[in-house]
């Protein structure tokens, strides 16, 4: 009997990898996508999707519960389940704990009463608010996490393990550990189940991009409504600045994916940086009132270190065509520096479109610039009013998406003077990251709807440091996060400030960061060439994914080119054992191997651009 079932089960096997061989494009999932995406805007379950991206997990399927397509037939052809949304009734329910129960993984990362018994859980007693979590890092998937608690800006409803192993527990504050768990891991007859018993998506905007009640309220007592003003109150742990918390949920949950696929076959990703790059730095310049002959000596001296650097015109009427041109030839960039101050204290949809308009015109008449595809505004001045008067954390980046810019750099690290003293952190080599992270992501408005623009942070920020005389603080701060991010995995993009009109005081400071950038080869770019890149990464995918005989294949498709090359990242090791060769289009390709967040990953480099196809041999 026993060998009857092998044999069995064996010939279902190599029916499956034939099918997966023989299978066109046109037909089900294992040609494409391995991961689906359960999700919906609502609590911002469709953001589960930028997550992926910003992991690098290019080979995910997204829709909603009631799309038309979804069937337990349909289900099957997944290897891996995410659900990003509120299951709606017992059927949906039912289609998923039969998903799970005959061999099927599924991660749920936002808690439902109704998964309760596939993830191994039972109801606790009420909920509670804004606690804090903890990873065990000796569990497996927690291995290279941070060991500090992480902060949470979420509901959470209080469940109990029935059968579940722990992976994460509930804090009621930073420290005091409570008996419920955050995350739990659970074998369900034949399959596997993860869930974060949070809304992992919604945590993870609300820290990067702040409190949404306090849009349009002006919280820290400094002149002018800006997008710092939703961080007061307690919304940051200074603590955890240095540890980027929310990049941390999310390499915990690349790792619960990982773990997930060993049940079926390995998955590729992509690098978060430009080559093998650690760290990557963005260097920008706001004008203000100052004319290209006041500017000219500053990007001399950028220019003598190798670093490239933006310009954010405040008076286009102080700069020439000419050299707007020649800074562009250069590799530098030039866009608007929008002002709405007039308005500072309250601003509102319609006067800050009217400043985003003007520019966008100016610049074009003026320079030739069609459109501003990054901006900074004067004074950092955020709308958080829509069109109709209702509140929106996000309105300022809608309305300049609405005008094609396609990335915001006005988080800053700036509270001097604040009535909440420095409320976003420390300064100087601790100073970190208020946001919770490192990565350029886009934004989310209140509904859940992502928006096509990047946040970017300005953690280097010279008139932070410059009212308190503090050139080393300048310099440590930078620093820190560089060292940080190649020393200790705390990936970070450094964006730094260096106004005209200060650098009086920033100038000895900002030429040690670019020796010190050299010394370490970390490029200086300007923010539209990161831009770009983020493009490239976006569009690039992974298809044809298959797994058989210790063979691991799968293609790449990029269609937009990029100096700079785009890495893929495998697992090293698979079912024990290790890679041995790495083929791209049939031939040999060299490969490096780097332990990364407590996983050993193989690494290759394509150039973006092209069709790659991808063989990974395990030995």
């Amino acid at each position: 009997m026993t060998i009857k079932i092998l044999l069995k089960g064996q010939l279902i096997i190599a029916i499956m990898i034939l099918n997966s061989f023989l299978c066109s494009d046109g037909c089900a999932a294992e040609t494409n996508h391995p991961i689906l995406v359960l999700a919906s805007n609502a609590h911002f379950g469709s953001y589960i999707g930028e997550i992926l991206k910003a992991e690098g997990f290019a080979e995910f399927e997204i829709l909603p519960f009631t799309n038309n397509k979804i069937s337990l037939k349909y289900l099957k052809d997944f290897d891996i389940i995410i659900l990003a949304e509120t299951i709606s009734g017992s059927m949906q329910a039912g289609m998923l704990g039969r998903y799970v129960k005959e061999g099927g993984n599924l991660i749920s990362v936002i808690p439902d009463k109704k998964m309760k018994k596939v993830l191994g859980v039972v109801e606790g007693d009420g909920s509670f608010n804004n606690g804090y979590f903890l990873v065990d890092t000796n569990a497996e998937i927690g291995k290279g996490i941070t060991s500090k608690s992480i902060q949470l800006h979420t509901k959470v409803d209080k469940y109990l393990l029935d059968g579940g192993k722990k992976i994460a527990t509930f804090l009621s504050d930073r420290i005091n550990a409570t008996q419920f768990p955050a995350i739990v891991m659970n074998k369900y007859y034949k399959g596997h189940a993860i869930g974060f018993l949070y809304n992992l998506p919604e945590n993870i905007v609300y820290t990067r991009q702040g409190n949404f009640k306090n849009a349009a309220m002006e919280m820290d007592g400094i002149p002018g409504i800006r997008a710092m003003d939703m961080f007061t109150d307690g919304w940051v742990d200074p603590s955890n600045n240095i540890v980027n918390p929310a990049d941390e949920q999310m390499r915990l949950f690349g790792h619960c994916i990982e773990r997930m696929s060993a049940y079926t076959k390995p998955l590729p990703r992509f690098w978060y940086f430009p080559d093998t790059l650690q760290c990557l730095v963005t260097l920008t310049n706001d004008g203000e009132y100052k004319s290209e002959e006041d500017f000219r000596p500053q990007f001399r001296d950028i220019e003598s270190k190798g670093a490239k650097m933006a310009l954010y015109v405040l008076r286009t009427d102080q700069v020439s065509r000419m050299y707007v041109d020649s800074l562009a030839s250069k590799g530098n960039e030039v866009s608007g520096h929008p002002d709405d101050t007039k308005e500072a204290t309250h601003p509102t949809w319609r006067n800050m479109n009217n400043a985003l308009e003007e520019k966008t015109a100016v610049l074009n008449q003026r320079f030739g610039i069609f459109k501003m595809r990054t901006v900074v505004n004067h004074w950092f001045v955020w709308c958080g009013t829509r069109e109709d008067g209702s509140t929106d954390f996000a309105a300022q980046a809608k309305l300049e998406l609405k005008h094609n810019v396609e990335m915001d750099i006005n988080y800053a690290h700036y509270d001097n003077n604040s009535t909440q003293a420095h409320f976003l952190g420390p300064m100087g080599m601790n100073q970190g990251n208020f946001t919770g992270s490192g990565l350029a992501m886009k934004f989310a408005d209140k509904e859940g709807v992502i928006l096509d623009i990047f946040q970017v942070l300005n953690n280097v920020y010279d008139q932070q440091y410059m009212e308190n005389k503090d050139s080393v603080g300048f310099y440590e701060c930078f620093k820190g996060l560089m060292d940080r991010s190649l020393n200790d995995e705390v990936y970070s993009l450094i964006t730094i400030k260096s106004h005209n009109d200060e650098y009086f005081f920033s100038r000895t400071p900002l030429l040690k960061m670019l020796d010190y950038a050299n010394e370490k080869q970390v490029p200086v770019w300007t923010p539209d060439k990161l831009l770009d890149f983020l493009k490239v990464k976006e569009e690039a995918v992974f298809t044809n994914i298959k797994y058989f005989n210790n063979h691991f294949s799968f293609q790449i498709r990029s269609s937009l080119a990029f100096k700079n090359g785009l890495t893929c990242m495998v697992p090293y090791l698979y079912n024990g054992k290790k890679t041995n060769k790495i083929t791209v289009n049939r031939t040999d390709s060299p490969y490096s191997v780097k332990l990364i967040k407590g996983v050993k990953y193989a690494l290759v480099t394509i150039k973006p651009g092209a069709t790659y196809d991808i063989v990974v041999n395990y030995n």
